[in-house]
């Protein structure tokens, strides 16, 4: 039931900006007001493709706008604070792209400010907890499917079509901590322990790339649980595209394959294949939905607003799921120098 229609405002016209707004621009309970972007011509595309009501170039503008009630950053991790501030100051509610922030001090502040301001409700962009496959996923190993402790092997590389993109993107965040976010909360999420260790390795492959800065990196976890899990990340103009997602325990072992990299059944959604030992029995499980659900984050951040539900994932989960990935970002570029 549609309660009150909202007007947003998108702050940052990228790739994750077109993906909030496919979602979001037709539903009868979002109206896009303004769409914001440091490039003019970028934000004018936009406003033409989802018709949206002003253009701007200035988000402390956009903020301010009585016409806009909720607000979409979307934009690099290094002006996500200076953005939510202006946000709450303004009781903007807010969906923010991870990860958190450039560095932990801001990736703090944020949440202090979050804390201390609950009557703006601010939701973190962790799609996975939204994604049905993902949830699926979870209610099974949580639920003993696989028994424990289990190893986690995750793979998510980019062979960088559009390398100025992603060459901006690693000077602020590597991909260790701007995905690996994502994969650090799937950890604890699906397991319900703590990461204990953390550890890793990196190589810079690109020569445009200052020498400290590397563009791949692989991470390792030891959780208190006594499960363990890799996650390796790469983006680069010679790294080949990789996407596994394979979660290994006593009792049998889960692998998931999304629609578009199934070789046959695409039109059958995500595949996830789930063994059982000692049965040695095979199950196939197709569920149809969107790679990154943000219909249903938006619904979520709603559910938030109008009916005080608690955010998903928590702010505390956010936080440390963002610590332990700049832990690893450290340790790795540690062993670069």
């Amino acid at each position: 039931m549609i309660k009150q229609c909202y007007n947003i405002a998108l702050i940052g016209c990228g790739s994750m900006g077109a993906a909030h707004l496919d979602d979001i621009y037709a539903r009868e309970d979002a109206r896009v007001q303004y769409v914001c972007d440091i490039k003019e011509e970028r934000a004018d595309f936009f406003a033409r493709k989802y018709n949206a009501a002003h253009v701007a170039t200035d988000y402390k503008k956009v903020v301010a706008s009585d016409e806009v009630d909720i607000v979409i950053i979307a934009t690099y991790p290094s002006s996500h604070l200076a953005i939510l501030k202006e946000c709450i100051a303004h009781k903007k509610h807010v969906i923010c792209e991870k990860p958190l922030a450039s560095h932990l001090e801001e990736a703090e502040e944020m949440y202090r400010l979050i804390r201390e301001n609950p009557d703006v409700k601010v939701l973190i962009g962790y799609i996975l907890r939204h994604n049905k496959t993902w949830q699926k996923m979870a209610e099974m190993i949580r639920g003993g499917a696989i028994g424990f402790p289990i190893v986690m092997r995750m793979v998510q590389n980019h062979h960088t079509m559009d390398w100025e993109k992603y060459e901006n993107l690693i000077r602020e965040a590597a991909p260790i901590l701007d995905c690996g976010v994502h994969y650090i909360d799937v950890m604890r999420w699906f397991t319900g322990a703590e990461v204990l260790e953390v550890s890793g390795i990196g190589q810079r492959t690109e020569n445009a790339l200052p020498e400290h800065i590397y563009n791949y990196g692989l991470m390792t976890a030891k959780l208190s649980d006594g499960s363990i899990a890799y996650y390796e990340a790469g983006w680069g103009n010679t790294i080949s595209s990789g996407n596994l997602k394979e979660f290994i325990g006593p009792c049998g072992r889960i692998r998931m394959t999304y629609e578009y990299a199934r070789s046959e059944n695409q039109e059958e959604g995500d595949l996830i294949e789930y063994y059982r030992y000692p049965e040695g029995t095979y199950e196939t499980i197709n569920i149809k939905g969107k790679r990154k659900p943000t219909g249903a984050q938006y619904r979520a951040l709603l559910d938030m607003i109008e009916y005080d539900a608690p955010a998903n994932p928590s702010m505390e989960d956010v936080l440390a799921s963002y610590r332990i990935a700049k832990k690893a970002d450290s340790i790795i570029r540690k062993t670069m120098e």
